[in-house]
């Protein structure tokens, strides 16, 4: 996969009477949005309006292959892409002419805001084991994390865009230690690390982050068994310049995730019976076994 590596990022981007010539606008739209800042505007404009561009379409299709999506389907296209919602639509504007008259002027204005984070569209179930990882989490970045590595999700990773997601966390257990058994934020990275030169992830892996006060959760946790839903996407996998730009990121993806999760649309996840209940056993209906398997479900 092609790994996004950081760069400065903009308040905004216009993309002015050409949207419709590209083949992939959705993609368009994706890699416009790794450019903005949070709360950065992405617009799409053209002065002569859809209709316009409408005709073109029709008298030259390879020229120009789209034409500008309605609000609907502008909605749509967003959901596609990276974290943005819907801003402002506008076909049409009142403006005055030469003699003061007000008129309507056709215009095209289709924009979206970068937001902190997006739903993903299936919630992604994993239940397996917690494995000891690279080390690096707490003791080069200061942030520990739970690992779930690619050899037992192999089939379940292998759709998954790499990048940061965030959800709810369970360590099953017997009640004994502190911390089992109940539900946690998490904050996740599903990748290779690229930052790490020459120690880069051999494969795949979902490195859980349990946003969790100190004393919360009684030792670590290696070898026992972690559920853990993902629901909500933050940004892509990037690869850093230096270890202190690495984290400052992991420490604003933990911050965004930490908000979203006292979201409402995001408490309600908690009532999942898969999160609700973790002395009752359960295998994934998409794939594995007892030990580890996995499930997506559809939001």
């Amino acid at each position: 996969e092609q790994i996004v590596k950081h760069r400065e990022q903009y308040d905004g981007i216009v993309i002015n009477a050409c949207f419709g010539n590209f083949y992939d606008p959705v993609s368009v739209l994706t890699a416009a949005s790794k450019g903005l800042k949070n709360d950065g505007i992405i617009a799409i404009t053209h002065p002569l309006g859809a209709q316009f561009v409408k005709k073109l379409h029709t008298e030259d299709p390879e020229t120009v292959p789209h034409n500008l999506p309605s609000q609907d389907i502008f909605e749509e296209m967003i959901r596609e892409s990276q974290p943005l919602s819907m801003y402002s639509f506008i076909e049409e504007i009142d403006s005055p002419d030469d003699k003061n008259n007000d008129t309507s002027q056709v215009i095209y204005y289709a924009s979206a805001k970068k937001v902190p984070q997006i739903t993903i569209q299936n919630t992604i179930h994993l239940r397996g084991p917690v494995d000891s990882g690279y080390g690096r989490g707490g003791k080069k970045l200061g942030v520990p994390t739970a690992n779930l590595p690619c050899s037992l999700f192999a089939n379940a990773l292998q759709n998954v865009p790499t990048g940061v997601y965030f959800g709810w966390a369970v360590i099953e257990g017997d009640g004994e230690k502190k911390g089992r058994n109940a539900i946690h934020k998490a904050v996740c990275n599903v990748g290779y690390s690229p930052t790490f030169d020459g120690e880069e992830n051999k494969e795949k892996i979902v490195e859980a982050h349990l946003i969790v006060n100190d004393g919360d959760i009684d030792g670590d946790f290696y070898g026992e068994t972690m559920r853990l839903a993902l629901i909500g996407f933050l940004r892509p996998e990037m690869k850093f310049e230096s270890f202190p730009a690495l984290i400052s990121a992991i420490m604003n993806d933990k911050a965004n995730a930490k908000d979203a999760l006292d979201l409402s649309t995001y408490t309600e996840f908690t009532k999942d019976p898969f999160l609700m209940n973790p002395q009752v056993h359960w295998i994934g209906g998409d794939g594995g076994d007892e030990s580890a398997s996995y499930k997506f479900i559809k939001n």
